[in-house]
């Protein structure tokens, strides 16, 4: 069973491992791998940071496989099968039921939120192999009170935490169960005394950091930190992640925690020795003061894993086993089709839509990618990338051989001179997610030769005929036209304000500011049918609908089509229930119709 087990679980791990992009995440991780000093030192988006053992990892496995998803995700891939041992012997330990652990390392073995977690390129798997350790130590050290234990404690939870900071949730949960798993003194002194000594390595990092540099990822980082505080939408956001992610063993773990708390209050002190594994529950209240995560939803494995087996063990002979195997299966068909992921912005990570194992794509794009680019261009080409792009791995495989030029969505003017040579636009991770206009204006000017044979990448090639040419209307040059109309409109001069307003729309007919202008001030110069055709345009576009239908309505009830405009004003206030202006349109075409 063990060697069925570990199989699967490194077969969900490392399938298609290599497969997808890496994420913004997985990115800085590889920049502080090959760039070691931004451990300590800002660079654009990317902050120092204290939990610096996993860039070392990574660099080793880097000087093998090359700057790539390969060496970033072996790593969290091992740790993640091998994660299974320490916490059945966590379970066997606190359980004294061999069963029960192997149930435990089944039910982790198919997890979806962490077969998930145990591909991606960060270290959040690692750390939570490590701490299962500690907390294997920690109850041994319970039962012998050596001293080996608890300094193996302490080492294990040490390098938890330099792994990743988030490991401070383990640590916390020790600090408060120490007061109720050690009874006489000595044991609990010595307990506190390594404990504490886990935090100094993290701690004295930190505070390098905090001299040498005035931002430090996580505890300063921009889009977390300023947000700091408890909020219904990120608590309800980490509820999603932990019932989507958790699945059926939630509710398994719901019913051993009501067995446990039911059979201690009819006075079985073993259950009553459970109630200490509840505390990580409280993870649930603190994740959220500062976002809604799932990497921080891994510390509620010990518990929850603890608890589903003890609800499977509270049945006798087969009927435990069945149990645990529906649960499993449940499970499984989780990881391998995947699970609802409910992202709080537009764009989304390679990674983000990929969590069903079945869903990865095969194939090692980075590097193939890469040398196919460098066999198509000269050293004098340029390329332009756009998306998260500073920390791709492609990216870092062409730097130094090839001119790249990352950030391209604020360079693209940069297409409209042949002298700069820019020979291919690279799109990265789901493009039409982040950056959907440029990608439009790519498929309508430029060829895509070779998008199709590396997933996560879209490669547009900037030559016609075979010549390098410019883009006298490339993407940015409407922002002029943009910015003209809005001075002219604000100056009250209409036709010259639609005139600005019709040219940048002319270069990108999607073009949203200009649009929702060029809807109103048809509206109010008189010019119906343009109005009727640019409002129509809007809402096939998703330009504003919701004023594009009130415009809409305004313009039918002009021409006397009062059912029409009626039905634009509802939809309009549909799509936007708080809009005062249409309220107020709708219920004075209602009074007028009322007065008839």
């Amino acid at each position: 069973m063990w060697i069925g087990l570990l199989g699967l679980a490194a077969a969900l791990r490392a399938y298609h491992l290599t497969g997808f992009v890496v994420s913004n995440d997985e990115g800085h991780w590889l920049l502080y791998a090959l760039y070691k000093r931004l451990l300590l030192e800002p660079l654009q988006n990317s902050y120092p940071r204290p939990d610096l053992l996993f860039p070392l990892l990574v660099s080793a496995m880097v000087k093998v496989f090359g700057p790539n998803e390969l060496a970033l995700r072996l790593w969290p891939m091992m740790a993640g099968m091998a994660s299974l041992v320490p916490l059945s012997i966590l379970i066997f330990q606190i359980t004294n039921d061999r069963v029960a652990g192997l149930f435990g390392a089944a039910f982790l073995a198919v997890l979806p939120l962490h077969v998930y977690l145990s591909a991606a390129g960060t270290p959040d798997t690692i750390a939570l192999f490590l701490g299962l350790c500690a907390l294997v130590f920690l109850m041994r050290a319970r039962q012998t009170t050596a001293l080996t234990d608890f300094l193996g404690m302490g080492l294990s939870m040490a390098l938890a935490l330099m792994m990743k900071a988030t490991a401070l949730y383990g640590w916390g949960f020790m600090v408060v169960a120490g007061a109720f798993l050690f009874e006489d003194r000595e044991s609990r002194r010595r307990f506190y005394q390594s404990l504490a000594l886990s935090a100094v390595p993290l701690l004295v990092v930190t505070i390098a950091i905090c001299v040498h540099s005035r931002t430090l990822s996580f505890f300063h980082e921009p889009g977390v930190t300023e947000s700091f505080g408890f909020t219904a939408a990120k608590f309800w956001l980490e509820l999603r992640y932990l019932a989507g992610f958790y699945e059926a063993l939630l509710l398994a773990a719901a019913i051993g925690a009501g067995l446990a708390i039911w059979r201690a209050a009819r006075g079985s002190t073993a259950d009553r020795a459970l109630w200490v594994w509840l505390l990580p529950l409280a993870n649930l209240a603190v994740t959220p003061m500062f976002r809604g995560g799932r990497a921080e939803l891994l510390w509620l494995i010990p518990s929850v894993c603890l608890f589903a087996a003890v609800a499977a063990r509270s049945w006798r002979g087969a009927r435990a086993w069945w149990g645990a195997g529906a649960v499993m299966a449940m499970l499984l068909t989780g990881s391998l089709y995947g699970v609802p992921l409910p992202y709080p912005g537009r764009g989304k990570a390679a990674s983000d839509y990929t969590s069903a194992v079945l869903g990865r794509p095969a194939g090692w794009p980075s590097r193939d990618a890469a040398r196919w680019l460098t066999a198509h261009t000269a050293t004098n080409d340029v390329m332009l990338f756009t998306g998260y792009t500073f920390t791709d791995p492609l990216l870092l495989d062409l730097s130094g051989i090839r001119g790249v030029i990352p950030n391209g969505a604020e360079n693209w003017g940069l297409l409209r001179d042949p002298t700069n040579r820019v020979k291919y636009v690279i799109f990265t991770q789901d493009y039409r997610a982040y950056v959907p206009s440029f990608a439009r204006y790519a498929d309508e000017h430029f060829a895509q030769p070779v998008g199709a044979q590396f997933p996560g990448y879209g490669i547009y090639d900037c030559q016609k005929t075979g010549q390098f040419v410019a883009y006298p209307d490339a993407y940015d040059s409407r922002t002029p036209y943009v910015r003209e109309g809005l001075e002219l409109l604000r100056r009250q001069e209409l036709e010259r304000a639609v005139a600005a307003f019709e040219r940048a729309r002319e270069i990108n007919p999607n073009e949203p500011v200009s649009g929702v202008n060029l809807a109103l001030l048809y509206y109010r110069l008189g010019r119906d049918a343009e109005g009727i055709t640019q409002c129509e345009w809007n809402i096939r576009a998703a330009i504003e609908p919701a004023i594009s239908y009130g415009v809409l309505g305004q313009i039918w009830e002009r021409q006397g089509d009062l059912a029409g405009a009626q039905a634009a004003y509802e939809q309009s206030l549909r799509l936007d229930p708080r809009n005062p202006t249409t309220a107020q349109l709708l219920a004075n075409l209602k009074a007028r119709q009322g007065a008839r």
